[in-house]
């Protein structure tokens, strides 16, 4: 507001109230005045505001506004794991769980730049920003142009979510667990270089993409041309006012799990594990109920961890939540996982060469029962998690009872 912008409203205020005391005063009516809202005073600046505050150019040119985004999660797990009811592990680590810096520039003719870059990204054990020596950043989380043109049409090129399941779609800074269900970590969360373009058909809407699952080795890990190959399918039925269905499918030329997503390229972090996925999914959400939940199988996947190539898997998960007040939610999560390898958090701590061979489990008839709280300080966007989930299956391949009990506790934020 600039400074004659000031005066005129204080010479507007005082001119009110003095008319409505001279009125007070003639009628004889104590106590009653009529509020004038056409000049509404600012509200004051609150904490939670810092968090909106990232543009740092706005203009008419070809450059509209550039924006500075970042993320910081950070989270501290403490568990116990047993088999056959000896313990095998211990783990009571705080994670600097994802720790992100972005720019985002919006150009004429509704083309989006976004560069998303990982700072730190792991349990804080091999991360470089908080270890030294180490580049600045290890790599990119998403580097893409869009081309939104109306809301009926987009066209994304570059390194980007593979999207497969509702909990898996979920940005991070929205996820109302602390982690995801182990089937969505096993079978999902691939995030390839490809292209995909989305369109609708009435209220049907789709979103068909092609993929280049393979990076050098080099940071910034660009796109490796000579790896293996896949596309992608979604579509999104709207039901209801409430309720949307949804269906995945993403395909990763792996030869039937013979070979990684990413081969022969150097570096397949971005790449699935399974050669075809498959997700029936819905969405509710009715005043402070909200639902989500996945029925997904994974085909043919590449071998490692003790699970053979071309295994194939299932599961499900279900989320219930419901908002206690505008501050507090309350979270459930059931999630079944037939075959894969445990993830976070339970695959933390075991060291090598434990009482059952240490390291990650590969696990079977794997069942997951979570129970947490968010608290929203200023939202989405500063908000603190706590929960506990308890887990329980069989080794892979084995009649080794597994039993794991974690306490979560999290700090989430994002500008």
């Amino acid at each position: 507001m600039t400074q004659n912008n000031r005066i005129h409203q204080f010479l507007a205020v005082a001119g009110l109230t003095a008319a409505f005391a001279a009125s007070s005063l003639v009628a004889g009516d104590y106590g009653k005045a009529i509020i004038d809202d056409k000049m509404p005073i600012e509200s004051s600046w609150t904490f939670c505001d810092i968090f909106d505050n990232n543009t740092l150019y706005e203009g008419d040119g070809f450059i509209k506004e550039v924006s500075f985004h970042g993320r910081y999660h950070g989270q501290f797990i403490s568990g116990d794991e047993e088999i056959n009811g000896v313990t095998n592990n211990g783990y009571h680590n705080w994670h600097h769980r994802r720790f992100r810096l972005a720019l985002e520039v919006e150009m004429q003719n509704n083309l989006t730049f976004y560069a998303e870059a990982n700072i730190a990204d792991g349990t804080g054990n091999s991360t470089n920003l908080f270890n030294d020596p180490g580049p600045f950043f290890n790599d990119f989380q998403d580097l893409y142009i869009e081309w939104e043109p109306s809301d009926d049409f987009f066209l994304k090129v570059g390194k980007q979510k593979q999207h497969l399941t509702r909990e898996d779609i979920e940005s991070s800074k929205r996820i109302k667990t602390v982690e995801r269900s182990a089937i969505v970590n096993e079978v999902a969360g691939a995030r390839p270089w490809g292209a995909v373009v989305g369109f609708n058909t009435g209220e049907l809407s789709h979103q068909i993409g092609g993929w280049v699952h393979g990076a050098h080795a080099d940071s910034p890990e660009w796109v490796d041309m000579s790896s293996n190959t896949g596309f992608s399918y979604n579509l999104e039925v709207p039901v209801s006012d409430t309720t949307s269905l949804f269906f995945d499918y993403v395909f990763v030329d792996n030869d039937e799990g013979n070979e990684a997503a990413q081969f022969p390229a150097a570096n397949g972090t971005s790449g699935a594990a399974y050669e075809h996925a498959f997700a029936i999914g819905a969405e509710i959400e009715s005043g402070k109920f909200q639902l989500m939940t996945d029925l997904i199988y994974g085909a043919n996947r590449s071998g490692g961890g003790g699970i053979p190539a071309g295994n194939d898997t299932w599961g499900f998960y279900v989320v219930p939540s419901y908002d206690i007040t505008d501050k507090l939610e309350a979270v459930f999560r059931y999630g079944y996982l037939a075959e894969g390898r445990e993830q976070r958090p339970q695959r933390f701590g075991a060291p090598a060469g434990g009482n059952f061979g240490g390291g990650r489990q590969s696990v079977e008839h794997y069942h997951t029962i979570y129970a947490g709280l968010q608290y929203f300080i200023c939202g989405e966007k500063l908000k603190v998690m706590g929960g506990y989930e308890y887990a329980t299956g069989e080794v892979f391949g084995t009649d080794n009872e597994i039993k794991n009990g974690q306490w979560q506790l999290a700090v989430r934020t994002y500008w």
